[in-house]
């Protein structure tokens, strides 16, 4: 005899939920939660830090040197440049002067010393546009305070360098020869302007001295030398 397999009423109502449980279940399993957004190690840029807007008010003009400012350092290196009219040397084209340095953060290309100012003795050639350093003086603080160590002959800036446009260089340049460029705009005002009229009088006469030579020249082209 063939058993057949019979449900009760309780079993067959259980098999729904059982079913809708296994799909949730496995729903759940199948699922990938989605990843956190991790940034890529070595891909941020680590920034300087912030120099505060009014990093100068610590500056001093100090006007007993003759200081008077010039020009800003790059945004990168915040600083601030000055120039002495005292002790200015004229040889020729060369203006030799004082420059200030001042700085936001303390600089180490001395080590081990760190500096905030620096005073420097520049060559500036007028006519060449490039300059080079003679001296410099460091001080640990600003405003020229406590004097660090000094070096003269430097034998890294004995050759002139080009001022590039826009730099402390140019600046340090057009402070040292407003001469230069005065010269340079009179030289250019001062150039011959042809007048218009005198080219309209003078065409005449120098093409009534040839007409027949005019007339003479070849078909292939116009001889320049014809007229003896």
């Amino acid at each position: 005899m063939r058993e057949t397999m019979s449900l009760t009423p309780r079993m067959k109502g259980a098999l729904p939920a059982a079913f809708l449980c296994a799909l949730l279940l496995q729903a759940a399993h199948g699922a990938t939660p989605p990843a956190p957004a991790v940034a890529a190690p070595g891909t941020a840029e680590v920034a300087p830090p912030a120099v505060p807007e009014s990093w100068k008010s610590v500056l001093e003009p100090l006007h007993a040197g003759g200081w008077a400012f010039i020009s800003d350092g790059p945004v990168e290196n915040p600083s601030a440049v000055y120039a002495s009219t005292h002790n200015v040397l004229h040889d020729g084209d060369v203006v030799t002067a004082w420059m200030r340095w001042e700085f936001s953060r303390p600089q180490a290309e001395v080590y081990p010393l760190h500096y905030l100012s620096a005073v420097t003795r520049e060559q500036l050639d007028c006519d060449a546009r490039t300059y080079r350093r003679a001296a410099v003086i460091y001080y640990t603080h600003n405003n020229l305070q406590e004097k660090g160590p000094s070096f003269t002959a430097l034998d890294d800036d004995t050759t002139w360098k080009q001022a590039i446009p826009g730099t402390e260089a140019d600046a340090m340049l057009n402070w040292g020869c407003p001469a230069a460029a005065a010269k340079a705009a009179t030289a250019k005002s001062a150039e011959p302007v042809r007048s218009t009229g005198t080219a309209k009088a003078d065409a005449p006469a120098a093409n009534s001295s040839a007409p027949a030579a005019a007339t003479a020249a070849p078909a292939g082209g116009s001889d320049v030398h014809t007229v003896r």
